[in-house]
């Protein structure tokens, strides 16, 4: 999915976006509620992921991201978010960023 976001769009604010429509996408994903389920969410946006674990944090991104991970860990599924390093040939991060460029 290709999602254009204002030109005003910080960096951080874009990671976390794509976090969020990830987790969203989760929901749509039909498996018996019964087994274990886990997501690993790769980002290589470190503020990200600390702002995640800031609860004093309440930016409106950071508390739909912590929303929906309530909501799917009620429905069995483990959401784990991991951090890895950007520009280091990881395929999933570098396909991220071609893709970004190519909304610019």
């Amino acid at each position: 999915m290709k999602l254009k976001l204002h030109d005003r769009c910080s960096n951080n604010q874009a990671e976390q976006m794509a976090i969020v429509k990830a987790v969203q996408a989760i929901e749509t994903i039909k498996l018996n509620k019964n087994v274990p389920r886990t997501i690993l969410i790769h980002t290589d946006s470190r503020i990200t992921l600390d702002s995640l674990k800031n609860k004093k944090n309440r930016n409106h991104l950071i508390e739909k991201i912590r929303k929906k991970t309530i909501t799917l860990e009620k429905e069995n599924w483990n959401i784990e978010d991991t951090w890895i390093k950007a520009h280091a040939g990881h395929y999933g991060n570098e396909l991220a960023d071609k893709l970004a460029k190519e909304l610019q």
